[in-house]
């Protein structure tokens, strides 16, 4: 067992984020989630049992995704954009909400497959 015990900070598309590691003590790894949470806002999770190709494929789906127009990205329920920051740290976020029942995942993916696509 691999034992979660700091934040590595991994490069995915040239941005660094937090990678915390699901296989570790529950307690150990939800002070790391808390930490990554505090610190950067978000990250990664591994050794979660989801397998490498589910990932590779939905990561590489997303960035199509994401590289696309506005109004093109704007078709997808659960789209949406907003403009962050206070102190002089402002810019956008895009973010995607997706269901997690599996008929709405179902439905979505094949709908991303035919945008992306």
């Amino acid at each position: 067992m691999v034992v979660a015990t700091t934040i590595q900070i991994e490069k995915i598309r040239e941005v660094d984020i937090p990678v915390i590691d699901l296989s570790g003590k529950q307690s150990k790894v939800a002070k790391l989630i808390v930490k990554a949470c505090e610190e950067y806002g978000f990250f990664k999770v591994i050794n979660h049992g989801v397998p490498h190709h589910i990932i590779k494929n939905m990561e590489d789906e997303s960035f199509q995704f994401f590289d696309k127009t506005l109004p093109e990205k704007m078709e997808l329920v659960g789209y949406g954009s907003k403009n962050i920051g206070f102190s002089g740290d402002t810019g956008e976020l895009e973010y995607l909400l997706l269901q997690t029942n599996q008929n709405a995942i179902d439905d979505t993916s094949k709908f991303l497959r035919v945008m992306v696509g």
